[in-house]
Parts: C-alpha cells; sequence; structure tokens
C-alpha cells in the first residue's frame, strides 16, 4: 500500500516557524554572507555545514546539530517554497528584494492593501505559490482566498482540517457545499475524512488486506498502518490492536481496562495529539475512568458493538487512520497559519479566519478566475516564482479598477465616506477601531499585569502562548508597554501612531531582521496639568552588565533627535527595565545638566529621563494611576535639587509611586 498525499502544507514541520518573518529575513542576511565567500561555490554537503556554523555563530540555532548538513537544508526548505531561494540555496531576485528592504531599513507601505513592503513581497509570492504532482494539482493562498470569498469566513476546525484536503483547486467548489453541511450539522469532521479516506485507493487496498487476512504479525500490521517510517513506530498500535479485540471479545473488567489505559498514557507521551484522538473516542477525556457510567459508555461504542472481526477491523482503522490524518493536520495548521499570515492581509480572531477589509472587496469577485488560473511546467514556473512580477501582471484577474472595490465597500460602509483619496484613513481607521476592540477583550488591567510579571520573571512560554504572535519577547514588551501607557492616558490619541512598532494583520507584534527602531512616542497635548510634549519610551530586558554598553547612548540621543526635530524642550523620555542598572541611573540623572545643539544650532540644556522598572509599571496599573499624576511625579523629580546620588531614583520615583 503506497502513502498517497491527502492534504498539502507550507514549510516543513521539521522547522519550528514561530517569529517566520523575521527568520527569513535573517537567514536571507546569513545565506548572503555565505556565498559572499567565494570559496562557497555549490551547495554540497561542506558548503551545508558551514551555513548551519554561520547559524550557530548567530545564535539562530543553539546546540550542537550530529547532521549539521541535514539541519542546515531543512532551515532553509521553506524559503525555497516561497521562491526567495532556489534549490541550491541560492539568493533569487525575490530575496534580494527583501534584503534591500531590510538593509535600508524601510518598509513602509506604498501599496493599495496599505501592508508592509515585505508583506506585500510574501503576499505576491503565495498568490503565485503552486504545488503539483501526483493527484496534487493546487493554489494553496488561492483556495483558501476563494472559500473566504464565499463563505466569509473559516472556522479554525474548518482551517486546520479541511482547506488542506483540497488537493486540486477544482475540489474547492464542492469543499463549500461540504463546510456549509458541516456548519448544518448534516456531517462532522470525522465523516469528512472518512469519506475521503474511502474514496483514495491506498487506503481501500489497507482495509480490504486487514479484512482478508489474519493481522497476527508486526510486519502485515504495519502495511495496515501505512506508517511511512520503521515498522517499529507501529509496534505499540499492533500490541494495542490486539489487546483491545481481546477486551471487545471478552468482559470489560478492571484488567481489560487497564490495557486500553496503558496503550492512551504510552501514546500520550510520544504524541498527545494522536493520543487525544483515542482518549476521546473511548471517553477517558470526559468521564471518570473505572466507573459503571464509563463501562456502559466503552460498550456503546461502535468497536465494542462490532459483530465480527471485520467490523471491528474496519472501525479500529477508521480510527486509527482518523487519529493520525488529525494529528497531521493540526501539525499542518500552524505552519500553514504562519506562512499565510506573512501576507498581513489573513486575519486569525475570534476562532475564524478571514480576510481583511480591504483584500475582502478586492478579490470577491475575481475569486472564481483567481481558481481557474493556469497552471506552469516546472521550468517556467522556477522563473515566475523566483523573479519579481507586479501585482496586477500575476495574473490577469488581479488587474482591477479600485474604483469598483471602493463601490462595493461603500455600500457596506456607508458612514465611511471612503473613496480613492482616502483609502489609506479608512484602513487605518478601521485598523483602530479593531485594536481597541483587542485592547478591551484582551489586554484588560489584569492581563496587562499578567503579561508583565511573566516577562519580569522570563516565564516566555506563558507569554508567547498568550500572544501568540510572530514576535520577541523583547518587542512584546515594547508592545505591551505602549498598551499600559495608553490605558494610563485614559486613551487619548492614536495608539497606532504612537507605536513605532510592526503590527500584523492581527494587530500583534512582529519582528524585522533590521530591528533596533522600535520605539513608543507619545503625543500629549496641552492642557492644564501639562504644556503639549513628546514623551519617547524605551524599553530593554538586558542585563545590569550589558545595559550600560546598550542603552545609555541610544536614549539619550533619540530624545535629543526629537527635541531638534520639534523644537520643543518640555518633551521627555522614559527608561523602563526589569533590572535598573546603577551606572545608568546615574548617567540619566547626570544628563539634567548636558548640553545639546537644539534646533537651528542653538545650545540647550537639559535632558528629562526618568526611569521606571517593570515592577514599577506593576504598580502604576494596580493604583490606577493616570498620566497627569505620573507627569507630575516625574517633573517634581527632575527638578529636585536636594537628592543627586544614586538613591534619586529608590527615593524621588519608585517609594513616590509605591506611597501615591
Amino acid at each position: 500500500m503506497a502513502f498517497q498525499s491527502y492534504c498539502w502544507n507550507l514549510g516543513t514541520t521539521s522547522f519550528r516557524v514561530q517569529n517566520l518573518n523575521y527568520k527569513i529575513e535573517r537567514q536571507l542576511q546569513m545565506l548572503n554572507e555565505l556565498w559572499s565567500n567565494k570559496e562557497n561555490k555549490t551547495w554540497d554537503y561542506f558548503t551545508q555545514e558551514k551555513y548551519y556554523n554561520i547559524m550557530h555563530k548567530e545564535g539562530f540555532v543553539i546546540g550542537d546539530a550530529q547532521r549539521k548538513d541535514k539541519d542546515a537544508r531543512q532551515k532553509t526548505s521553506g524559503l525555497v517554497e516561497i521562491g526567495v531561494i532556489d534549490k541550491e540555496r541560492r539568493i533569487t531576485e525575490i530575496g534580494y528584494k527583501i534584503i534591500e528592504i531590510i538593509k535600508n531599513g524601510d518598509f513602509n507601505d506604498n501599496n493599495i492593501f496599505n501592508i508592509h513592503k515585505d508583506s506585500y513581497i510574501y503576499l505576491k509570492q503565495l498568490l503565485k505559490m503552486q504545488k503539483t504532482g501526483t493527484d496534487m494539482e493546487v493554489k494553496p493562498f488561492i483556495v483558501l482566498i476563494y472559500l473566504l470569498s464565499n463563505l466569509q469566513y473559516l472556522t479554525r476546525e474548518e482551517f486546520t482540517y479541511l482547506l488542506p484536503l483540497c488537493l486540486k483547486n477544482c475540489e474547492a467548489k464542492d469543499m463549500i457545499n461540504t463546510i456549509k453541511m458541516l456548519r448544518e450539522n448534516e456531517i462532522t469532521i470525522e465523516d469528512i475524512i472518512k469519506n475521503r479516506m474511502n474514496s483514495m485507493k491506498n487506503y481501500q487496498e489497507a482495509l480490504e488486506f486487514m479484512n482478508h487476512n489474519n493481522i497476527d504479525t508486526l510486519d502485515k500490521f504495519a502495511k495496515v498502518d501505512m506508517n511511512r517510517k520503521s515498522k517499529e513506530y507501529s509496534k505499540d498500535l499492533f500490541q494495542f490492536y490486539k489487546d483491545l479485540l481481546e477486551v471487545v471479545q471478552g468482559e470489560l473488567n478492571e484488567e481489560e481496562l487497564n490495557k486500553i489505559l496503558e496503550f492512551i498514557k504510552v501514546q500520550s507521551n510520544k504524541n498527545s495529539k494522536v493520543a487525544r484522538y483515542w482518549k476521546d473516542y473511548f471517553g477517558y477525556s470526559s468521564k471518570d475512568i473505572f466507573t459503571d457510567e464509563w463501562k456502559d459508555y466503552l460498550k456503546s461504542t461502535k468497536i465494542f458493538n462490532a459483530k465480527d472481526r471485520i467490523e471491528f477491523n474496519t472501525e479500529f482503522f477508521r480510527i486509527m487512520q482518523t487519529a493520525k490524518w488529525k494529528a497531521t493536520l493540526e501539525d499542518y495548521a500552524d505552519l500553514n497559519r504562519r506562512y499565510f499570515s506573512l501576507t498581513d492581509i489573513i486575519l486569525f480572531k475570534d476562532s475564524k479566519v478571514e480576510l481583511d477589509i480591504l483584500p475582502k472587496y478586492y478579490f470577491l469577485n475575481i475569486a472564481e478566475e483567481l481558481l481557474n488560473t493556469k497552471f506552469l511546467n516546472n521550468k517556467d514556473y522556477k522563473e515566475y516564482i523566483e523573479n519579481d512580477v507586479k501585482f496586477e501582471n500575476i495574473y490577469d484577474c488581479l488587474n482591477i479598477n479600485i474604483n469598483d472595490v471602493i463601490t462595493q465597500i461603500r455600500v457596506d460602509y456607508p458612514e465611511s465616506k471612503i473613496s480613492i483619496d482616502n483609502v489609506k484613513e479608512f484602513i487605518q481607521d478601521e485598523r483602530l477601531k479593531r485594536f481597541e476592540e483587542l485592547i478591551e477583550n484582551k489586554f484588560k488591567k489584569e492581563n496587562l499585569i499578567t503579561l508583565f510579571r511573566n516577562i519580569e520573571k522570563d516565564n516566555r512560554k506563558e507569554v508567547e502562548e498568550y500572544l501568540d504572535c510572530e514576535a520577541t519577547i523583547p518587542t512584546i514588551l515594547e508592545y505591551v508597554l505602549a498598551i499600559a501607557w495608553y490605558r494610563i492616558s485614559n486613551k487619548i490619541g492614536n495608539i497606532l501612531e504612537f507605536m513605532k512598532l510592526s503590527l500584523d494583520a492581527n494587530l500583534l507584534p512582529k519582528n524585522h531582521a533590521g530591528g533596533g527602531t522600535a520605539d513608543i512616542v507619545y503625543n500629549y497635548r496641552e492642557n492644564e496639568v501639562y504644556d503639549e510634549h513628546d514623551l519617547l519610551i524605551e524599553a530593554t530586558l538586558t542585563d545590569s552588565t550589558s545595559q550600560r554598553k546598550a542603552e545609555m547612548e541610544p536614549v539619550s540621543r533619540h530624545l535629543i533627535r526629537n527635541m531638534q526635530e520639534y523644537d520643543n524642550e518640555n518633551s521627555y523620555a522614559i527608561f523602563v527595565a526589569n533590572i535598573l542598572n546603577q551606572e545608568v541611573l546615574s548617567d540619566f540623572r547626570s544628563r539634567k545638566n548636558y548640553w545639546y545643539k537644539g534646533k537651528n544650532d542653538q545650545d540647550k540644556k537639559g535632558l528629562k529621563i526618568i526611569p521606571l522598572s517593570i515592577n514599577d509599571i506593576v504598580i502604576i496599573l494596580q493604583k490606577d494611576l493616570k498620566y497627569g499624576e505620573l507627569y507630575m511625579l516625574f517633573e517634581n523629580a527632575y527638578k529636585d535639587e536636594k537628592i543627586n546620588d544614586l538613591k534619586w531614583y529608590d527615593m524621588l520615583v519608585k517609594e513616590k509611586i509605591e506611597n501615591m
């Protein structure tokens, strides 16, 4: 029984793709370094080892891989698929365009979708992408667009288990009807997988072999299991098959029930996704075990009501393969989501997958034409995917009149007054509305405090699981800090303009390889408490040793640049760190008497830089302190003439906040 693909996926599970955007950019930079050395001529074993060593030196990989060449191939395989490098790992025209964007640090949008320049490139690449082979001829991103255009959204379950089952573009039309039936509770995910399985020749042959042979050896069972690895991987399942057959044919005593539990425990240690399906089937996830209720539940399952061995085999085969299908599809779902997210036009929110507003209307009337675009032979496709193509030239149907799109948007958003001249403003307004909703739902005061505490304690897993975004912890700190300060400031102003961070379509932070410029600048207008001014907020997680070198000069430099550009002596900076280094505190205090050149080359004196710890931010949130109160505290601390030694932060800032 030969293996036959039942789904597609983007990337490879051997390379986990958290922070995918950043990792693509970093790898392009490192590959550029590799090939800049003229000694490296081909992508052979030795060059692959050299590339691994570059990754290791840059901290991109940790540890010491046993097969450096294999690791190098795996880390770069996903980049081949999206066309930024070729199969020999040479950087393509598309790849060099991304390197140029990183080099210039210019990610600003200049396209109709108002997405970053690199995201626009990824959008074009995914629109071009095709997967072809035995029984497969599909453009995954176009299938997604087609389904979203016709169904408005996909649930996470539909995205995970059904979208990748479309092995051909034409199957997307049938999938729409299938999903509609699913939503009407006329069919289940398991039914859909079972039907797909039943239609595939290799699964038909495997089940027929199982039903017409006594499966009494591991070799025979391995054929039925269709494991693509060694038959040893089927050993535990084979033993369970024999044990379960014995249980079904005998009495449900404790000894027999333990055989079911033992298998589930073993599976849980190996592959929790497979184990979960078996747990659900046997009620182990939802019921107290060894009770009469549990025994009654087991007796009601189809496998315990099998009339003969053929019925038992058929049901066991279905459970076994469905568990593996679902586990594989769940693995692929995370990969697919992260690759699709590179485009910044797909929203993953509230357990739904949707197109962002402008792409939704842009693709609405051309989804069918996109689905019917032709597939290219391997040679033409290679040239097509590796070279830059204007958006409207990727497919003829993409060359549409934007006014038609705007007219459709006006129908659903009559109050927007959107026009060709204010598309960008309309998109920004909609993003701001969504961000306000996100803050209210996901970043309440209690959520922010928990996030700060986890960042403070370096509980990275908890932070990453909560945000599930494409950013490193230092960038997440800046993002969470910006939102916290927005709450502290009574939500005045446009937070999206205040944050100098790259955000994805879901308005969560992401990293770029260029990095280092993600400051937060709040603009405050004059009121009864303070004059008009800017507040620069800079954050770091560097330790006390490296903090002095990394932070003292940049914070002052950024503040001076701001004051020079806007000629406002009232502007100042806040510096946030987990642990505040004494030398840094001393330096910031000394900046009160620092001379610098202002606008028009005028001599100016005094930089106001206020240090805060993450714990200070938590206390500010816990006490519901507002910006007006804090401004006066900071101003008094800055102007104080009595305390200028190393105690000034503790006495004039930290203790004052604690006692407010």
